[in-house]
């Protein structure tokens, strides 16, 4: 990515961080005054960076940034021409957010934005940018090409074919250009483009920024291409896939058993009733993993669909009994053609009734009805959901028809159930835009970890592992034993036939290679003629091909199957010496493919790529840049969240990504992240320098996006449980942030996205949290928040510094205002000498005595510092793991007490082992206080 010439983004986040918790303002929605006291913990930093304004939210914007261009590493001059890409209020904490477009010569400089905050008095609460500086020193080029000729340099560029005959669609006038060209065979859409500023190491350069949904591959690329050499400038994917590497890697990971405790049931309060019903695994139910299939009826919520999930216009009755509507129209594309396949969304009648058969003893492709019913289900409980915590219209939601409810309509979710683009993933595509229409892919999950999952069965010669094809069904475990087997050479026509086929049951086997004709031609003639399965000879070494072919007609009902070269010779032998018998089954020592769309984590993580991409920055770009995002992250963290049940998970627990599909056993699976999801630091290690280069287990590295956002994810976690043991766990994630711990943190995360700018990373983004915090309870919740980011490295002191993964540096500090000393102790950052093995009495004073149920949860502990420079770090050297903490101990059988005038003593047995070492000795409060000494331990 070119660096930005710019103040260092560490700077600049010391710069934000100072005015956060120096200015000297109460915003009016404070429900609480904020102070630094044990008892009322809330720091500064629920402190605005303003007082009230008079004005628009729009005009309070601009002039709060251009009157302070320092703080964000520009000059004044760098803010003279400033334009609101988008401004929108959030309903529920009445914060108005304004998304400022910087510009030069009045054209755009990609990538350089600037959001404020605005509360409802007028006070800025937060900014976010990526704002660009020495704008007239650094611009330069002519636009020698038009947009026409930019496509073509794009195409070339990105390795993508000749664009066949271009045409210009449409042009509006200005100083951009704004130009629409025809997809010519490279772009799945028309392609738009304008002429703009991109960033580079050398300055700006005049660019065509160009959108181009591949024909040929799932990306959608965003290119900036330079307006007068044609080279390509920038490059970036909005389409958000998984890792398929870390996926392989962890693929048959190992389960530990997670012990179930008490139900979660969320559902919405405000039904539409509209009549329809849905068998899914629904509710707080993950996957099959969790438990079977349960009627829903009447699932859509009155506030976020209004009309139900089938209506499109407005007026009563569905427009659609299949499962298309406002929100999604879920399909299946198993030819990858990015349209649905003949007759692949399951109608549910008059009645919109979604009630599809389902042996998951059987591989998927056999109950893809009930797997696409889930997907449209799925894809509207994530609409209904987050619509209630702020991704509403004016946000840039996903709707078709917004109902006049503010932001553009027509960019419902193309959901794409057992989608053939690929196995072992599943992807969303973004378009930058309010109004351009996303698409989430599924994919299927073969299981070849497992072996092959079909045979086909000889009498009499033997058992021969089969492949799978995607445009028939599969088949079943009882197979079709008894049939005769019949060649039929390339069985492109009825006429390669023999003149007489058998009168019972038989199954066709034919050569392979798409030469002469498709695979699916084959399995038509097949068909026609009365075979009841296909089995295809591979005509060339190797394995053997999963089955591809266009589905445009009436779908094949028989199953086809492939074998290897080899395979197919000794079938065709064996036919060729004498009549044969036998079966094409499901491999009996295979656990069955299966079907991401019955996986909700892994649908609501796709889907969350859309939303994380929509808030940041606003629903105008889409700029989360640079190799410190977090996209993966925020994914994650809203999958595990919205079906957090305390059945089955633990804050101190195990939780996995996507275990079903991983073909694990429960949610305490490994999943599909580098480490499963967990408060204990001993099961997840990440902290904040885990990011960079080396710096994971082992001096591996983890995978930029995936991995780094997986550390992201891992904060948030912990953050969510802390607040849940504030406020407690409210099992129905529909209602109020205010009813729960979870509610909370998921509405305080939204808010967060929509706070923090463009480019954010670890820093900005907890900073944009902590932020709305203050905007949304005064910063009640501040003190927990700073200590859960600080456990895990991303503290006060810690640094961002740009957007790269490498220039990092990790703080295990909480807020100056969230943190005291102990009574008689020497102060931070000071060391006390203790001998090694003796009890430690470890004194504290709040304003009155409130009994002894005032601890966090695992508080106390202590944790391993280095004695020179009280940094959490690993004596070995190794960045991952650090020390982690050590739960806090008694002597003998004593405990905590307290006196009447509320003085505390928690009486610590130390450890004889830790003689020659220093370790940090935290002790939180129930509201994130935390009281802190540093130790030196001596023999005794």
């Amino acid at each position: 990515m070119p660096v930005h010439p710019r103040l260092s983004r560490g700077r600049r986040n010391a710069a934000l961080l100072l005015s956060t918790t120096l200015v000297a303002s109460l915003t009016t929605l404070s429900t609480k005054p904020a102070w630094a006291d044990p008892d009322q913990a809330g720091p500064a930093s629920s402190i605005f960076l303003t007082g009230p304004n008079e004005g628009t939210p729009n005009d309070i914007a601009a002039s709060y940034l251009r009157a302070h261009p320092a703080d964000f590493g520009v000059r004044a001059m760098d803010l003279s021409d400033l334009a609101v890409a988008s401004s929108y209020t959030s309903r529920h904490n009445g914060v108005t957010h304004v998304n400022l477009a910087q510009r030069y010569k009045d054209l755009e400089i990609f990538g350089a934005t600037a959001t404020v905050s605005i509360a409802r008095d007028g006070s800025v609460v937060f900014v976010g940018d990526s704002l660009v500086s020495g704008l007239s020193e650094k611009a330069s080029g002519d636009a020698s090409l038009d947009a026409v000729e930019a496509v073509e340099a794009a195409a070339d560029a990105l390795d993508l074919a000749d664009p066949k005959s271009p045409k210009v669609m449409s042009r509006s006038g200005g100083a951009a250009q704004r130009t629409v060209v025809s997809g010519a065979g490279i772009s799945d859409q028309p392609i738009p483009a304008k002429l703009g500023w991109q960033p580079t190491d050398n300055g700006l350069r005049l660019a065509w920024q160009l959108v181009i949904d591949d024909s040929s591959d799932t990306h959608l690329w965003n290119a900036a291409v330079d307006a007068e050499t044609g080279k390509l400038l920038n490059a970036d994917d909005w389409t958000t896939h998984e890792d398929a590497e870390e996926i392989a890697s962890n693929l048959g990971r190992s389960v530990t058993k997670s012990t179930p405790l008490s139900p979660a049931s969320p559902s919405t309060r405000n039904p539409v009733q509209d009549g329809s019903s849905y068998r899914v695994f629904g509710g707080a139910t993950e996957s099959p993993n969790d438990g079977p299939r349960t009627l829903v009826t009447n699932p859509a919520d009155a506030n976020a669909s209004p009309h139900g999930w089938h209506d499109t216009n407005g007026a009563p009755g569905a427009e659609h009994t299949t499962t298309q509507g406002n929100n999604v129209h879920a399909y299946q594309d198993t030819d990858n053609n990015n349209a649905p396949d003949f007759a692949s969304s399951p109608d549910g009648g008059a009645n919109l009734s979604f009630d599809y058969p389902l042996d998951l003893a059987e591989h998927a492709q056999n109950y893809r009805d009930a797997a696409t019913a889930n997907l449209f289900y799925w894809n509207n409980i994530i609409h209904d959901v987050t619509y209630q915590y702020g991704f509403d219209e004016a946000s840039g939601n996903f709707q078709l028809n917004n109902y006049g409810r503010g932001g553009n309509g027509g960019d419902y979710v193309r959901a794409e159930a057992a989608d053939g683009g690929g196995t072992n993933n599943a992807n969303f595509s973004t378009p930058a835009m309010d109004g351009g229409t996303p698409r989430m892919q599924m994919y299927l999950w073969p299981g070849t970890q497992f072996g092959s999952p079909n045979q086909v069965v000889v009498d009499g010669v033997g058992s021969f592992d089969a492949s799978w094809a995607r445009f028939t069904p599969a088949p079943t475990v009882a197979g079709l034993p008894g049939h005769q087997f019949v060649y039929a050479g390339t069985g492109c026509t009825a006429a390669a036939y023999p003149a007489t086929l058998p009168s019972g049951s038989w199954i066709s086997v034919v050569d392979g290679g798409t030469t002469a004709c498709s695979y699916l031609q084959r399995a038509q003639v097949a068909q026609s003629a009365g075979a009841k399965a296909l089995v295809v000879a591979h005509n060339a070494s190797g394995s053997a091909p999963v089955l591809t072919g266009a589905m445009t007609t009436a779908p094949v009902t028989i199953p086809a199957v492939a074998v290897t070269q080899a395979d197919g010779a000794a079938i065709k032998a064996a036919i060729a010496g004498g009549t044969v018998t036998g079966s094409v089954r499901k491999h009996p020592n295979h656990p069955g493919i299966r079907d991401g769309d019955f996986d909700a984590g892994v649908i609501i993580h796709e889907y969350t790529h859309g939303i994380s991409n929509r808030l940041t920055g606003g629903p105008t770009v889409n700029c989360l840049t640079g190799t410190e995002q977090m996209g993966e992250g925020w994914s994650d963290y809203v999958a595990l969240t919205m079906l957090l049940d305390p059945k089955f998970d633990t804050a101190d627990g195990q939780r996995g990504m996507g275990p079903y599909v991983l073909f694990q056993d429960d949610r305490s699976g490994g999943g599909i992240r580098p480490r499963p999801y967990s408060r204990n630091m001993d099961i997840q290690p990440f902290t904040y320098d885990s990011i960079k280069t080396g710096g994971w287990l082992n001096g591996t590295s983890l995978a930029a996006p995936h991995g780094i956002g997986h550390g992201w994810t891992s904060v948030l976690w912990d953050m969510t449980w802390n607040l849940i043991d504030r406020h407690g766990f409210n099992p129905n994630i529909y209602e109020a942030w205010n009813t729960g711990g979870n509610n909370l943190a998921l509405q305080l995360v939204m808010d967060g996205l929509k706070m923090q700018g463009c480019a954010p990373g670890f820093v900005t983004a907890r900073n944009a949290i902590i932020a709305a915090d203050a905007a949304l309870t005064g910063g009640e919740n501040a003190c927990i928040i700073w200590g859960s980011f600080a456990r895990r490295g991303v503290g006060y002191s810690a640094v961002q510094g740009t957007t790269s993964r490498d220039d990092n540096s990790e703080a295990f500090d909480t807020h100056p205002s969230c943190r005291g000393d102990f009574v008689g102790r020497s102060a931070q950052p000071a060391l006390n000498t203790v001998i090694a093995g003796d009890a430690a009495p470890m004194k504290f004073k709040l304003a009155e005595n409130r009994g002894l149920d005032i601890l966090a949860s695992g508080s106390p502990y202590s944790r391993l510092v280095d004695c020179d420079t009280l940094k959490t770090v690993n004596p070995t050297g190794a960045t991952t793991p650090r020390p982690t903490p050590v739960a806090a101990r008694n002597p003998g059988g004593s405990h905590m007490s307290v006196n009447a005038n509320g003085q505390y003593n928690y009486p610590w047995k130390t450890d004889e082992a830790w003689a020659g070492t220093c370790r940090e000795f935290v002790l939180t409060l129930d509201n994130g206080f935390q009281h802190r000494a540093y130790f030196k331990f001596i023999a005794g």
